[in-house]
């Protein structure tokens, strides 16, 4: 099977090919960058996602993002991809 996460897009897309293999597995990837859009930094926070202070430090560094043009027309950051 190949999990295929299209990081191009917001939210990323993911799809599962070649489900009949099941003898293998592998995750490719599209795109050299993620735009993460602000919903998903404040759901994946949790409690600190409800923190006023959080949220303002939140908002100035996608302001930072956002005046250097590394955000989209929807103001989704964008995101370099480590691979380990």
């Amino acid at each position: 099977m190949i999990i295929e996460v299209d990081l191009t897009t917001v939210p990323p897309r993911t799809t599962l090919s070649d489900v009949d293999d099941v003898t293998s597995l592998k995750v490719v990837t599209r795109g050299e960058h993620a735009f993460v859009a602000r919903d998903t930094f404040v759901d994946l926070a949790g409690l600190r996602g409800s923190d006023p202070e959080w949220l303002a430090r939140l908002d100035g560094m996608l302001s930072y993002a956002a005046s250097k043009g590394w955000t989209d027309e929807h103001g989704a950051v964008r995101a370099h991809v480590e691979h380990q």
